[in-house]
């Protein structure tokens, strides 16, 4: 009786279980455990891409970053990624890199230099379309340019660099101070050591080597083997800003020379004022005036004389042409005469009476 009901219990059980919903596709998507972090940015703009997101977005120092994340730069921009293994990528010139598992990243243009102690986690590796780059005991420099048809190169700054070449399956090691050249077929040139040519282009002022605040710990090796101590020098004093922020403005060494606008306010009022003064200098004495005698008996008390009006010349306006011109005195104002008496209109004679006739006689 007891198996009866036990197995009863087990057949009646899923049927009374109801089905749940099927989960949404946010929910279902894992968080994945960030491998990366963007660590410096020396100039603007640059852009990280998330996933499931259609768009780049601004990038900023300390976005973390996971698998099938990418960052990009433009022309004139530069980043720096650090992965958890230690490693340290950085990339320039136009470039598109992106994490990848156990890692690695993916590069597909522009300039990169890459780090990674002999003791780390894991080397720096690098897919590329024609093959894949590593390196665990020092440093290299990648440069893929946009189009196909141009050579791209392989530089060992420092220790050895390993690549495994797609089209061939040929592993090639490159030594210290050696490059190679893949071309268009994927089909790469014998290592062979960089010629001064290729030093004072792409290494010697190289933004990724020396441009960063935080130096590579091979820079020493990097510097001594193609012998530019002096650009290391420079390159702590290197500023980089974002280019939409305004420029610090420089102190002018001397006083600067102003030629027009509202800046010349302070110049325009010393002009004048000097002005003036080779004005007053110039015009002579004038003799004082004599107040002219009024003839007329009648007294004008109530009429008062009007005061002179101030004399107040003008500034004269500054011009750019360079020959001087003669300064004229302002016209003076003629003294003022006393306002002319009323006009009384004149009164006829009275007429005399008229004569009584004589009586005749």
């Amino acid at each position: 009786m007891p198996l009866l009901v036990l197995f009863l219990t087990a057949t009646t059980l899923p049927s009374c279980t109801i089905s749940q919903p099927a989960k949404p596709f946010s929910s279902e998507a894992l968080p994945t455990e960030a491998i990366a972090e963007i660590s410096e940015i020396r100039s603007y703009p640059v852009r990280v891409k998330y996933i499931n997101s259609t768009s780049a977005r601004p990038a900023t120092v300390g976005v973390p970053l996971k698998a099938n994340e990418s960052v990009s730069t433009e022309d004139s921009s530069t980043a720096q990624v650090t992965l958890k293994s230690g490693a340290i990528i950085r990339i320039g010139g136009s470039a598109n890199l992106t994490l990848k598992p156990q890692n690695q990243v993916e590069f597909e243009s522009g300039r990169l230099v890459a780090w990674a102690a002999k003791d780390s986690k894991a080397p720096a590796q690098i897919k590329t379309s024609f093959g894949e780059i590593s390196s665990n005991d020092g440093t290299l420099y990648l440069e893929i340019p946009a189009k196909a048809a141009e050579e791209r190169r392989v530089i060992a700054l420092d220790g050895t660099v390993t690549v495994l070449l797609k089209s061939t399956s040929e592993i090639v090691t490159i030594g210290k101070g050696e490059e190679i050249r893949i071309k268009a077929d994927g089909k790469a040139t014998p290592p062979k050591r960089i010629d001064k040519e290729g030093i004072d282009k792409r290494i010697a002022n190289n933004a990724l080597i020396f441009g960063f605040s935080t130096q590579l710990a091979s820079l020493p090796q990097i510097t001594s083997e193609f012998g530019v101590t002096a650009t290391v020098k420079e390159a702590s004093t290197i500023q980089f800003r974002r280019s939409d922020l305004p420029n610090k403005p420089s102190e002018p060494k001397s006083k600067p020379a102003y030629t027009s606008g509202t800046a010349n306010s302070d110049r325009r009022e010393e002009t004048y004022d000097r002005r003036r003064e080779e004005s007053t200098a110039a015009k002579p004495a004038e003799p004082a005036t004599t107040a002219k005698p009024n003839n007329d008996p009648t007294p004008t008390a109530t009429t008062a004389p009007a005061s002179p009006t101030p004399n107040n010349p003008q500034p004269t306006p500054i011009t750019t042409d360079p020959s001087p011109k003669p300064v004229e005195p302002a016209p003076q104002p003629a003294p003022l005469e006393p306002p002319p008496q009323p006009v009384q209109p004149e009164i006829p004679a009275p007429e005399p009476p008229p004569v009584a006739p004589k009586p005749k006689n």
